[in-house]
């Protein structure tokens, strides 16, 4: 790999493990490097319990060696609901035009920090979610499994898979896509 920035997965309370496996193992079969970021340098859990421990935090770790970002999705959100900081920082990492990725619930996040600003996108929250969540632009929702609009990438939870294979893709990663999806058409 030529570029030796990194892809930073943000970790935080109720993260959606299984959104993150097939990512995780493309990235890993492409040769790039990780950083697993918290919002602070407590221990977590995962919806599943999965214990996790970040590296670093978005307070510490310098920007300027992310060239992606990820966002797992959340069954529960409502302690990152206005979180002020990681909005702040969303915006930050999108003015510097990465790949960002977010899947499930996690673009309701990318909204809060006005990263999906006349972006097209997609989310596995409802439209009455949406609406009560006040920071959609509910014109430029897609009704698709995963959505690309430039550098930015969504999805429902259950595209997971492709949701991966379009993340490793924009990164212009080499990897396996039948190891996942034996009779791949993606």
């Amino acid at each position: 790999m030529g570029d030796s920035r990194y892809t930073g997965v943000l970790l935080y309370p109720r993260f959606s493990e299984y959104e993150l496996s097939v990512l995780l193992s493309v990235l890993k079969q492409g040769g790039k490097r990780t950083i697993f970021l918290g919002l602070d340098d407590q221990p977590i859990r995962g919806e599943a319990g999965l214990p996790s421990k970040p590296e670093a935090t978005i307070h510490d770790f310098d920007i300027n060696l992310l060239d992606s970002i990820v966002l797992p999705g959340v069954d529960d959100f409502e302690h990152l609901v206005g979180h002020q900081e990681l909005a702040e920082y969303l915006h930050k990492v999108d003015d510097q035009k990465r790949v960002i990725a977010a899947i499930s619930s996690a673009p309701y996040l990318l909204s809060m920090g006005d990263v999906l600003a006349g972006k097209t996108y997609t989310t596995g929250l409802t439209t009455q979610q949406r609406t009560f969540l006040g920071t959609f632009e509910e014109e430029n929702y897609v009704d698709a499994p995963v959505v690309v609009d430039d550098y930015l990438v969504t999805a429902r939870g259950s595209a997971f898979i492709e949701f991966a294979f379009r993340v490793g893709d924009l990164l212009g990663l080499e990897y396996d896509k039948t190891w996942f999806y034996p009779d791949c058409r993606i």
